[in-house]
C-alpha cells in the first residue's frame, strides 16, 4: 500500500503586475515512499532498502478566463535519472484544467539515498526536489522534501532472495549488532572494542585502532604493498573482517549462543588456514547485519561518524605469508 505522502509547495511570482498574469499556474509536488508510514506533517523518511520513491506532480491553470501555456517545466534534481522534464512543453491547459505526471525512482541502498540527498548542494541527509514552472509573464515552484536514514545506524536492508544466509525473517528477539560499515566510520566504538584487548585474526594480529580500521577499509583483493591477493587470501581477508566485526559485537553488545559458535569456528579456520572461509564469512556477515535495527545499549556512546578521518589513519595490518 502506498503511504507516507508529504507535500510542500511554494510559489514565487515574477514579471508583470496584475492578478491574472501572476497566478496563471499553480503546481503541487508530492513524494511517496513505498511501504513507509509516518506522521503526515513530517517529510517522508527512507529507512528500508531497496526503496521506491514515487513522485507525483499536479499542474493547474488558474487563469479565470483563458488558456495558460507553460514554456518550461523542469525538475533539475531528477534530470540525471531521466525525469528532468515531467511535462512536454509548451504545455497548454484550458480554463480549470490540470495535468498530472508521476515518476518512480528506485534506491538500492542507504548510500544511494545519501548521494541523492547531497546532490541538492547540502550534505544534510535530506533532499528538496523542486519543480519549476515558467510561462510568459510569471513563474511558480513547488517542492517536496525526503529524509534519508543514517547509513549503518538506522537503515534496514531487505534480505536478497538469493542469499540463503540472510536472517531477516528469523523469529524471536535479536541481539544488538552493528555491521562493518558502522565500525569503519565510528572510531570511538571501535576503540572501545579494542579496549578489551588485541584480536588474533589469523591474517593479522590487531592491536591498534589504525590496524582495525585498516582491516575494515583495505581492499580484499590487494595487499598493503599493492600486490594482488590470491582468491583464497582474499576470501580469508573478508572472513577476518567479519570476524573483527563479530568480535566487537560480542564484546560491546553481548552475543547469542549461535553467533558465538560461528565466530569460534571462524577464528579457528583463520588461525589454522582451514576450509570454509566463504561459508563462514557469509554466516558472520548475516549475523552482524541481523541486529542493526536494535537500539544501542543505554549508556553506550558510539561517537559521531568520521569517515574521512577514519580512512586517513587506516593501516592494513595483514602480513603476507601468515596462515
Amino acid at each position: 500500500m502506498l503511504r507516507g505522502w508529504k507535500a510542500a509547495a511554494m510559489a514565487t511570482v515574477l514579471g508583470a503586475a496584475g492578478a491574472a498574469s501572476a497566478h496563471e499556474f499553480t503546481c503541487e509536488k508530492r513524494v511517496q515512499v513505498q511501504g513507509e508510514g509516518g506522521p503526515k506533517d513530517e517529510a517522508p523518511r527512507v529507512t528500508k532498502f531497496p526503496a521506491t520513491l514515487r513522485f507525483h506532480y499536479t499542474l493547474r491553470n488558474v487563469h479565470p478566463k483563458a488558456e495558460s501555456v507553460a514554456d518550461l517545466v523542469e525538475d533539475p534534481l531528477l534530470a540525471p535519472y531521466g525525469f528532468g522534464a515531467p511535462f512536454a512543453t509548451p504545455l497548454a491547459l484550458g480554463v480549470g484544467r490540470s495535468g498530472e505526471a508521476t515518476f518512480e525512482l528506485k534506491l538500492a541502498s542507504p548510500e544511494a539515498c545519501q548521494a541523492l540527498a547531497a546532490s541538492d548542494g547540502r550534505a544534510d541527509g535530506n533532499f528538496d526536489s523542486a519543480l519549476r514552472v515558467k510561462w510568459a509573464l510569471g513563474e511558480t515552484q513547488c517542492a517536496a522534501r525526503v529524509t534519508c536514514c543514517e547509513p549503518f545506524v538506522d537503515c534496514e536492508m531487505a534480505c536478497p532472495p538469493e542469499d540463503p544466509y540472510c536472517t531477516e525473517s528469523a523469529s524471536g528477539a535479536r541481539s544488538t549488532s552493528r555491521n562493518a560499515g558502522f565500525f569503519k566510520v565510528h572510531e570511538q566504538a571501535l576503540q572501545q572494542c579494542l579496549g578489551f584487548g588485541y584480536l588474533e585474526l589469523g591474517v593479522a594480529r590487531v592491536e591498534s585502532l589504525e590496524q582495525a580500521l585498516g582491516l575494515l577499509w583495505a581492499s580484499p583483493g590487494l595487499d598493503r604493498n599493492g600486490g594482488v591477493r590470491s582468491e583464497a587470501d582474499a576470501g580469508r581477508f573478508e572472513l577476518a573482517r567479519e570476524a573483527l566485526v563479530a568480535s566487537c559485537n560480542e564484546r560491546l553488545f553481548g552475543a547469542s549462543a549461535k553467533r558465538g559458535r560461528v565466530l569460534d569456528e571462524a577464528l579457528r579456520a583463520l588461525r589454522s588456514g582451514g576450509e570454509g572461509a566463504e561459508r563462514l564469512m557469509k554466516e558472520l556477515r548475516s549475523q552482524n547485519e541481523a541486529g542493526t535495527r536494535e537500539p544501542l545499549p543505554q549508556g553506550f556512546d558510539a561517537g559521531r561518524a568520521t569517515p574521512a578521518h577514519a580512512a586517513s589513519i587506516a593501516a592494513d595490518p595483514t602480513e603476507p605469508g601468515r596462515p
